[in-house]
């Protein structure tokens, strides 16, 4: 097969469009954050690093697993436009009821603690990531296999979230604007998406009967608890930090986070394109060329990264706070040795072939034994940016275990031989 041939290919189009897309993704939030850290300080940073995790829990509860079930219902279903419509518009109004409940929640949080009741103004103002993220259905493209419409606009729109950050905060006390520039982002990212669907790709808008819309719900359901799971593994160890410890310890962790997090997202662009393909084609040959070489390759990156990592922090935040960054950061990436090869063994492997509730539920255990373990470390007093970095690199290792063990109960390397 010639080179142009497969340039032509949709699954290579969308893995260039999807990695141009991360691409900007990485870049903006990589020259964002150390600019944050160094003009906000970093208790201020600490701050908007916990609001934001907090309405990242509300973003995963409006996603409520559609990420990965419409995508394959979707992909599943790509010839047949009238089912993909109808679900389409189920899905919408699944998130736009979960968005209403989810502000009815965050409106009880600010009121009744506190913490959030201080900063009100400032956690309202986050929500509107989550009025943003309803509007932008990347489950849809993801299915249609069609990544390169939404990849001009949405780093247009990242461009119009980011960039004001350069231009307008330039003191600690104009941390308030942070939220404002996120929602501008996110919303007009979530317009151009509705507008590409109803009018370029000739979607029609109706409300779906109820029935279709507990379908919707059902067929999501499957994968939410993972995904809610996921948040809570996420996002819970800076909260924690932040409520145990203040802002400042917050800061430090989550500066360490933000790369720890840029590398495992290296594998979206991958990810992105390889699920919808393993669960139309169930190809296992493909996947596990695609796993040799992304194994070795992670291997190395990680040992150089490891090894000039006091010169990569002090490059991105500077002198002034690398020493608790440098030790976080250290701690974290050896769990990427994991992470990747987990992540790659998941979705697009182990779900996609099948096993999608064997997949959730690794992360359900994994999520429930990193609570246990943060509830320990609380309960005796060693909750510290450090033992909840270790207290992460377990949890991976778990998660890898379980899923290898997956793999090998359901014999999936040798799917579809007989």
């Amino acid at each position: 097969m010639g080179v142009s041939n497969v340039l032509k290919k949709p699954m290579t189009q969308n893995f260039a469009a999807l990695v141009l897309l991360q691409g900007v993704n990485y870049i903006l939030p990589l020259l964002t954050f150390p600019f944050l850290v160094r003009v906000l300080g970093i208790e201020r940073y600490g701050l908007v690093s916990i609001s934001y995790n907090l309405i990242q829990y509300f973003v995963l509860f409006t996603d409520f697993g559609f990420n990965l079930s419409a995508t394959k219902y979707i992909s599943t279903h790509r010839n047949d436009e009238i089912l993909i419509n109808r679900y389409l518009n189920s899905a919408f109004v699944c998130r736009i009821l979960l968005g209403i409940t989810s502000f009815i929640i965050l409106s009880l949080i600010i009121l009744l603690f506190d913490k959030f009741n201080q900063e009100s103004r400032f956690y309202f103002s986050f929500f509107g990531i989550v009025i943003g993220n309803i509007m932008f259905p990347m489950w849809f493209f993801q299915g249609m296999e069609k990544m390169k419409y939404i990849t001009l606009f949405n780093i247009i729109a990242k461009l119009v979230s980011f960039v004001p950050f350069f231009i307008f905060i330039r003191k600690p006390e104009d941390y308030v604007l942070v939220p404002v520039f996120y929602t501008i982002g996110y919303v007009f990212a979530g317009l151009i998406s509705i507008y590409i669907i109803y009018y370029k790709e000739k979607m029609k808008w109706f409300l779906p009967t109820i029935k279709e819309i507990k379908f919707a719900f059902s067929d999501s359901s499957t994968y939410f608890l993972s995904r809610l799971s996921l948040s809570i593994y996420t996002y819970s160890n800076t909260l924690l930090l932040g409520l145990v410890c203040g802002n400042t310890a917050a800061g430090y962790y989550s500066a360490a986070e933000k790369l720890f997090q840029a590398y495992n997202w290296m594998l979206t662009p991958l990810t992105g394109v390889l699920f919808p393909h393993m669960a139309n084609k169930k190809d296992v040959p493909f996947f596990k060329k695609i796993l040799k070489a992304v194994l070795p390759v992670n291997v190395l990156l990680l040992t150089g990264i490891l090894f000039f990592s006091s010169y990569i922090i002090l490059l991105v935040y500077g002198s002034e706070n690398s020493y608790e960054i440098l030790h976080v950061f250290r701690i974290l990436m050896i769990a990427s040795f994991f992470s990747i090869p987990s992540v790659l063994i998941g979705y697009p492997f182990l779900a996609a072939l099948g096993h999608a509730s064997y997949t959730n539920w690794t992360m359900v255990i994994v999520s429930i034994v990193h609570i246990i373990g943060l509830t320990a470390l609380y309960c005796f007093g060693y909750i510290s940016i450090y033992s909840i970095a270790v207290l992460v690199v377990f949890a991976e290792f778990l998660l890898f275990a379980i899923r290898i063990n997956g793999v090998r109960k359901f014999k999936l390397f040798t799917y579809g031989q007989n």
